[in-house]
């Protein structure tokens, strides 16, 4: 799912287990742009664990240009917007 300042992938897997994977690309600033984009990544996936509830899987995070200056409200509802549309048509692992 494409956001604003955010792009998320998932697959669904086994369990409740799941894992969160964040790539931050040179078009999206210096080191310390992207390693601040990351970091708030990571708070957003903390903060909004409650959407991942009795769900497991991988979720990846592209960060767009932006991300890291972002207001948090913005960066909140637009990850939130993503992964709870992402979630709802996750498709389950290749066996």
């Amino acid at each position: 799912m494409v956001g604003r300042y955010l792009v998320v992938f998932a697959l669904a897997g086994e369990g409740d287990a799941f894992r969160l994977g964040i790539t931050a690309t040179r078009k999206t600033g210096g080191a310390v742009v992207r390693n601040r984009a990351r970091r708030r990544v990571r708070e957003l996936f903390r903060a909004e664990r409650e959407l991942l509830a009795g769900w497991g899987g991988d979720v990846v995070v592209n960060v767009r240009q932006g991300c890291a200056g972002a207001e948090w409200a913005e960066l909140v509802e637009d990850f939130a917007r993503c992964l709870s549309k992402l979630l709802q048509g996750a498709r389950p692992r290749a066996s």
